[in-house]
């Protein structure tokens, strides 16, 4: 766990008393408008000159800071985060039982900016003890904001009340299912690659088919050296090209026009987007069969589009197969002792391929360059959730309920999800049967 300016945890008083202010779970974000309603703001700019704050230590889910209003005073304050409440204590003791003047001036000035305060940084139920805290989360405390996240070993942590607040899954709607010649030693060809960006890059644009000419090695069985593409305002008039070539053309020009001026817009529109890739899925499944005898096929990884007018990285280019089979979902769940995780398996076949980056649309097994189309839209959204959280959701053992009602119900009716017993032997997942073998 990497903490940044940790100090020693403060001991509260057990009959300190908590304000309480309502929050809105799906958000916990505190605003100066929401502070008003529980404090009377005072009168003119002078009485928000001056003010100032620090967060001094967050231990047992309380957030400890520091507050120098301009009268010269000092207290603290005790904030813990609830789904639907933030509770405040002072030091002061808030006489009356009300939000005192030191809360509101520490409150506000943490809300200063329009948005307002999030205090779902601090709404971590179940992992506030000092073991699970070191073990589950990572938690940098600077003066004046906190941030904290799963460490990424973890992948994403099931968070009770919120489910996935950072990154939610996909809505699973659908039940999956359950599918030219080589040329001499250096010669000139005409072939294809598939331009795809993953990771961080890849929502830049979808993929593409882009022609490219090449020169194959001695034995003609690769190729070698590449032009720059040849982008389909570009492309060469081929009246007497083969058919096949003529129709992967005709694709190459389409999508490239649908995908380039939804990458260049500066604005996203992820409606228009979302309906898009539907579009472009739908053509890769027509595209796909023409590819599958194509011969020198060739994917790259394309972190722009503008890079399409220079030549090709040789490093980034890779020579690929297509199959006409789908890759299928499965999904692992094993206990560790005090939590569960989930992982997914990609299945062509009979074997599960090994995917460390996930394209839109595509999966690629990496140690035969073949190439597979996903076999659903639902199956691409949920595959990517999963790579970008590093391919493992993380649920104490006490949330346990809470997430087989909010997910792991849903997944396991849609798709086929496993339980892994303490001695290795898989089941099928069966809620029931996995509460009474973990006892949770």
């Amino acid at each position: 766990m990497a903490i940044k300016k940790r100090k020693d945890a403060v001991i509260i008083p057990s009959d300190m008393f908590f304000y309480i202010i309502p929050l809105i779970p799906s958000r916990q974000r505190l605003t100066r408008e929401d502070l008003a309603t529980h404090y009377e703001p005072p009168k003119g700019r002078k009485a928000y000159m001056g003010n100032h704050y620090k967060l001094i230590s967050f231990e047992n889910s309380i957030l400890t800071v520091q507050v120098h209003p301009s009268d010269g005073s000092e207290n603290h304050l005790y904030l813990h985060v609830e789904l639907d409440e933030l509770h405040v204590a002072c030091t002061c003791g808030m006489p009356d039982d009300k939000l005192c003047y030191h809360a509101f001036i520490g409150l506000h000035s943490m809300c200063w900016l329009t948005e307002g305060f999030n205090f779902q940084e601090i709404y971590w139920p179940g992992y506030y003890d000092s073991a699970k805290a070191k073990k589950f989360l990572e938690i940098e405390l600077g003066k004046e904001r906190i941030n904290i996240s799963a460490n990424p070993d973890f992948g994403t942590l099931y968070r009770s009340g919120l489910k996935f607040p950072d990154d939610q899954p996909p809505a699973l709607s659908n039940p999956t299912d359950r599918v030219l010649t080589l040329k001499p030693g250096e010669t000139a060809v005409y072939s294809y690659a598939l331009c795809f960006a993953t990771g961080r890059f890849r929502n830049r644009h979808f993929p593409l088919l882009l022609p490219f000419f090449g020169i194959t090695s001695k034995d003609g069985s690769k190729v070698v050296s590449f032009t720059k593409f040849i982008l389909p305002d570009k492309l060469p008039v081929k009246s007497n090209g083969h058919q096949l070539q003529q129709q992967l053309d005709s694709y190459s020009k389409t999508l490239y026009g649908i995908v380039r001026p939804l990458s260049l817009a500066e604005n996203r529109d992820w409606t228009a987007w979302d309906s898009t890739k539907h579009i472009v899925f739908k053509m890769w499944q027509e595209i796909l069969p023409l590819l599958i005898d194509y011969p020198y096929n060739q994917s790259y990884h394309l972190y722009w589009l503008k890079y399409l007018r220079e030549r090709p990285m040789k490093t980034l280019m890779q020579g690929c197969r297509y199959s006409l089979e789908r890759p299928s979902l499965t999904f692992n769940l094993t206990y560790h002792k005090h939590y569960f995780t989930l992982m997914v398996d990609i299945i062509i076949g009979s074997k599960a391929i090994k995917v460390e980056h996930k394209p839109h649309l595509f999966v690629f097994d990496e140690e035969t360059n073949t190439c597979f189309l996903m076999n659903t839209l639902q199956d691409d959204e949920l595959l990517i959730w999963m790579t970008d959280n590093n391919n493992k959701i993380t649920i104490l053992a006490e949330h346990f309920h809470e997430f087989d009602k909010d997910f792991l119900r849903q997944l396991s009716d849609k798709y086929s999800v496993f339980f892994s017993e303490r001695s290795g032997k898989r089941i099928a997942y069966d809620c029931n049967l996995v509460k009474s073998i973990t006892g949770v």
